[in-house]
């Protein structure tokens, strides 16, 4: 097994490397990575790989709803306001009713199944998305009108919403529970509600036990006296440095005075062991949503993201922003074995034979996504280039795929096969093509803005 990882590693790599010098997203080359170790290619995995695939794809979800919880900031969420709400929202419902709608006419599927193949399609990529509005960002390009930080901010609560109804069918579905005609879907959907309370309850009591943790571990932290600090400050700074903090310790209240400086000296052993803490306890919640299925429906994915967001909301702010860095880096190598995983899944015969009717539901999704965002974008200060430019921004599609579009298949549902190959006809076909046109309109649609800042 460890050579089979190697080889993940290494291959998904080296073409997610290649793909990045001709500027296609990286995602494409660790998916080809993944046909080509994977059986459908030259069956270098491990069977013993492939067995625990499920595992690693559900342990790469949690990473990325602890760092959905991570980067939310509240603040940001309040000063773009109502086009934000609707823009992680209103899009992605749009494209959720076709995609279910198509689900059930076209594929004949279940009603609950069906939601769990269009919430399998329809989330956008942060991981394509974000890197592209930074940019647009370092070249002032939309940024009068706040238009990266809408699409980037928008694009991570989307996905927010997208696993939050996806582990809620899924609750549902692994209770066994259809959705016929008449009261069984009244009741089955009537779970919705509580398993949403749940979560929440659960992901605040958890995030406040973890923010317990975390301060008692910054309390018994090693610390650095003031008069250390104004000694250093004298040595190697002005001697001016001396004075000027204490004329701000005088502004302080008394309380304040005895207080040292260990909250705003982060350490990077203490962010990493609290990351630590709250990925295993990631873990844990979703093992105590298992453990009260019999007894009521809690999502656990939902709690997970609460967690985390509550984490950084008790922390410092530069605790806070270590814990982003480091899952980030956290996430390069989950990413990989991710998507590599996800090609090696895929069964290319039955994709290929499905890719007429997949491209075509895929492309009426987008229709009602577009709908989405002229909806959401009504009434604000963009025109119409500018507006055009959210859509297209709003269309690749990939990690929310590459993370949740094999879990129908590894619970053993009739419509695994079809929910995976959707999942990455959506990836190779939206991630690409999105991207280019983000990156060949930008200038174009968008106006400079470098002369306002």
């Amino acid at each position: 097994m460890l050579t089979s990882l190697g080889f993940i590693l290494l291959g998904g790599a080296a073409l997610a490397g290649l793909c990045r010098r001709i500027q296609l997203p990286t995602i494409i080359g660790l998916m080809l990575a993944g046909l080509l170790l994977g059986p459908q290619g030259y069956n270098c995995l491990d069977s013993t790989m492939l067995t625990i695939s499920p595992d690693l794809r559900q342990m790469a979800l949690l990473i990325i709803l602890v760092k959905a919880g991570l980067a939310i900031n509240l603040r940001d969420i309040w000063n773009l306001g109502r086009p934000l709400l609707m823009m992680s929202t209103v899009p992605v419902l749009l494209e959720l009713v076709v995609l279910t709608y198509l689900g059930l006419t076209i594929f004949n599927l279940h009603g609950l199944e069906a939601v769990l193949l269009a919430t399998a399609v329809c989330a956008v990529s942060p991981a394509v998305v974000v890197f592209r509005m930074i940019h647009l960002i370092e070249e002032k390009y939309g940024i009068a009108k706040k238009i990266p930080q809408l699409i980037m901010v928008a694009s991570s609560l989307e996905d927010i919403v997208v696993v939050v109804v996806f582990s809620l069918v899924l609750t549902l579905v692994e209770a066994h529970v259809e959705a016929p005609e008449g009261l069984g879907a009244l009741e089955a959907f009537g779970q919705v509600p509580v398993a949403l309370v749940g979560g929440i309850i659960l992901g605040l009591v958890s995030g406040f036990i973890v923010a317990y943790i975390a301060k008692y571990m910054s309390h018994s932290a090693p610390t650095i006296s003031k008069a250390k600090i104004l000694k250093l400050s004298r040595l190697l700074l002005h001697k001016d440095v001396q004075n000027i903090v204490n004329d701000k310790e005088k502004a302080k209240v008394k309380a304040k005075e005895t207080r040292t400086v260990k909250e705003f000296l982060v350490t990077p052993q203490q962010a990493t062991l609290l990351l630590t803490v709250i990925v295993a306890v990631s873990f844990v919640l979703v093992a105590i949503s298992n453990w009260l299925k019999p007894l009521v429906s809690v999502s656990g994915l939902l709690a997970i993201m609460i967690m985390a967001s509550v984490v950084k909301g008790q922390v410092s702010y530069e605790l806070g922003q270590m814990l982003n860095r480091m899952v980030n880096q956290l996430w390069i190598p989950i990413e990989i074995i991710l998507f590599v995983l996800v090609g090696a899944a895929i069964d290319t015969t039955y994709m290929l034979s499905m890719s007429g009717m997949l491209i075509a539901v895929i492309a009426l999704g987008l229709v009602g996504r577009t709908m989405g965002v002229v909806i959401s974008l009504w009434k604000t200060p963009l025109n119409r280039k500018e507006r055009a430019y959210c859509a297209i921004s709003y269309a690749p599609k990939a990690t929310v795929q590459a993370a949740i579009g094999g879990i129908p298949l590894a619970l053993g549902l009739s419509s695994g096969p079809l929910v995976l190959a959707a999942s990455a006809m959506a990836i190779v076909i939206t991630s690409p093509i999105g991207a280019i046109c983000m990156d060949y309109f930008y200038k174009r649609w968008l106006t400079y803005d470098g002369q306002e800042r």
